[in-house]
């Protein structure tokens, strides 16, 4: 659970329509209303991550409190625990894992947005509240875990998206070793065991 307290309030009279805004938005919050040339805020997509508000170059965007906080939850409870496990370990993830390092949100969070009908990463965003801080790591999770649930989001004009393979253990194992072997220092082979062990401890005590 996430606690978003503030939203974005454009200031239209010094808004030229970049869309910076709206490039580097995680949950597309923020789009372009075509008909009214002006920029716009979903409030039901916005995580507060207050990207927009720096990304802004003439500065026409404030963080303003909500009239009421939102509260980012996914009701685990109405969804069957077994398909979660199922698409968790499809990814080699245990439900109970933390996949982002920022909010600390879980495995099973991202697998519950996918089953409650998220089809792109910013659904994901949106829905959980991941990416909130660097938005880099969990991403790749985000990425595995809407494949893993038969999604393969459409690439977005304007986004600043990237899949890139970031855990070690998508690395063959035969590159791993070459790794190991030039930079032993690094001592990889040894991370990427531990993590195969936590995983496996964890998966066991989720069964």
């Amino acid at each position: 659970m996430i606690l978003r307290e503030y939203l974005p309030s454009i200031d239209h009279s010094l808004c030229r329509r970049c869309r910076k805004c709206e490039e580097i938005c995680p949950a597309a919050a923020v789009s372009l209303v075509q008909e009214e040339k002006r920029m716009a805020v979903d409030p039901g997509r916005c995580i507060d991550c207050q990207r927009c508000m720096d990304a802004c170059p003439e500065n026409a965007i404030t963080m303003l409190p909500r009239k009421a906080d939102r509260v980012l939850r996914i009701d685990l409870s109405c969804l069957d625990p077994w398909e979660i496990k199922r698409l968790c370990r499809r990814v080699g993830l245990a439900p109970g894992e933390a996949v982002c390092a920022c909010s600390f949100i879980t495995a099973r969070e991202l697998a519950g947005a996918v089953l409650l009908g998220a089809r792109t990463p910013e659904d994901v965003c949106a829905m959980t509240g991941v990416r909130r801080g660097c938005g880099i790591y969990c991403l790749v999770n985000v990425f595995k875990i809407l494949e893993a649930g038969g999604v393969t989001p459409e690439e977005r004009r304007k986004s600043r998206l990237y899949h890139h393979p970031l855990d070690p253990l998508d690395i063959p194992e035969e590159r791993l070793r070459e790794i190991d072997a030039r930079f032993p220092q690094f001592r990889i082979l040894d991370d990427v065991s531990l993590i195969r062990k936590f995983r496996g401890r964890e998966m066991l005590e989720e069964a």
